[in-house]
């Protein structure tokens, strides 16, 4: 388990980290994968994001846009080609990615893998 200082939070360490990962998804019924940078947005662009969508505004094609990044940190789509040229299964595998679900199902299987050794 990662173990960060509040100094290091303060300093803003978290905010734009990139992260590298691959993503699944089925195109044409085959599994298809694609390598992603994401990049981890702050609290006050996820917190509306999360709000807008908690409101049943579709706020996945911005969200992926934003995150979406090269290894410098830069933007590498518009909301409105995320809209155009992405298919819909790439779409959602990506946004469960930069929104953080494939995160929480991780964590939720460890918590039951470790209910089940006790």
């Amino acid at each position: 388990m990662a173990k960060y200082q509040l100094s290091d939070v303060k300093a803003g360490s978290l905010v734009g980290e990139i992260h590298e990962d691959t993503v699944e998804f089925y195109h044409k019924g085959e599994l298809c994968e694609v390598d992603i940078k994401y990049k981890t947005l702050p609290f006050v662009e996820s917190d509306a994001l999360h709000k807008r969508m908690n409101d049943n505004e579709d706020v996945a094609a911005e969200w992926i846009s934003k995150a979406l990044v090269d290894g410098k940190g830069k933007q590498q789509f518009t909301e409105h080609q995320v809209k155009t040229v992405f298919i819909q299964s790439l779409a959602n595998a990506i946004f469960n990615k930069v929104w953080g679900l494939d995160s929480i199902k991780k964590a939720m299987k460890e918590q039951a893998d470790e209910k089940k050794k006790e």
